[in-house]
């Protein structure tokens, strides 16, 4: 099949999963108890960013902006987006929301965009490697986005949620929830591979040649991330009974408040940092193209000198009018 019409088949197979997300913020989807996506703002915003990276990706793909910046993008997205499908479903599975078509509308969607990722870069070199020894800044990118990666998964993994409960007779009562590790099974299973994409996926594009398709797939893992970071931030203002449910029976809740922790602003801080480190490879040059003083090349130099000479030779057996004889 030629590249053209692979690129956009695989646009295609992208666009569908555009589709296929959002119809899955309609239907029930899993929770306590089951309700549409559409029905809770913070989870709206994860969907609205998951949804913008995609359509984003089908656009690079499908107008053949950059194909493998589109392909590494959804890459990046759709690594940290198979965690937190997981960690949906196995919470749904917790609760026994097996009526909950929204999270099976979901995974369809993120395997139609995964299907058009790996089409999309099986039509297209997505890796170049360089002759040479690595730039030092891009020895110098690394090693910075090494420890960043890191960050961000520690504080992607604790609790971000804080809250700070007072019950109708003045007794207070300070939770914090969310810590990866204290899930069931499934559910942590979900958020620590999550976690684990963030970190894999950023370093391994650091290394990338060329440097700016490995910026895509950084990006990829920063909207991503983003999606989480911009979710707790709609919850903290959302009103205590979308988040802990309707029944407040027992609870003041005019003196009780929820608010992030700590994790959530390293992780955000590590995000910004994860952000500019893939403006940084954008701007830098690729591998090089020319030249090396390896083996090769000398023996090429010297090929060229023997051909060069060879020739100006055969030229000093021409007439002096530089014509041929006749036959």
């Amino acid at each position: 099949m030629p590249a053209g019409r692979e690129s956009l088949l695989a646009g295609a197979l992208v666009v569908l999963g555009v589709g296929l997300h959002v119809a899955a913020m309609f239907p029930d989807y899993p929770g306590s108890p089951a309700r549409p996506v559409t029905a809770s703002a913070d989870e709206t915003a994860i969907y609205i960013c998951l949804e913008v990276g995609w359509a984003l990706a089908a656009l690079l793909v499908l107008t053949r902006l950059s194909v493998r910046g589109g392909a590494a993008f959804g890459a990046g997205l759709g690594a940290v987006e198979l965690g937190l499908l997981l960690t949906d479903t196995a919470s749904g599975l917790q609760v026994s929301n097996d009526a909950a078509p929204g999270i099976w509308l979901a995974w369809a969607g993120l395997g139609a965009g995964l299907a058009g990722v790996c089409l999309a870069a099986s039509s297209v070199p997505m890796l170049e490697v360089p002759r040479g020894l690595p730039s030092p800044s891009m020895v110098v990118r690394s090693a910075l986005t090494v420890p960043v990666a890191i960050v961000a998964v520690a504080a992607f993994w604790p609790s971000w949620d804080h809250y700070h409960l007072v019950s109708t007779t003045g007794h207070a009562v300070d939770l914090t929830i969310g810590n990866a590790f204290s899930q069931p099974t499934g559910v942590m299973v979900g958020e620590v591979l999550a976690g684990v994409a963030i970190g894999v996926v950023a370093i391994v594009a650091s290394l990338w040649s060329p440097p700016w398709v490995g910026a895509w797939a950084t990006a990829g893992v920063v909207l991503a991330l983003a999606s989480q970071l911009i979710s707790g931030v709609v919850q903290v203002n959302e009103p205590l009974s979308a988040t802990l449910g309707p029944d407040l029976s027992g609870l003041d809740v005019h003196a009780s408040s929820l608010w992030l922790t700590a994790s959530w602003g390293i992780d955000l801080a590590a995000a910004i940092a994860l952000a500019c480190l893939a403006v940084w490879a954008a701007l830098e040059p690729g591998p090089a193209r020319g030249r090396s003083h390896g083996n090769l090349d000398l023996a090429t130099t010297s090929a060229d000198g023997d051909f060069v000479e060879r020739h100006e030779a055969i030229a000093e057996k021409w007439p002096a009018n530089h014509r041929w004889p006749g036959a």
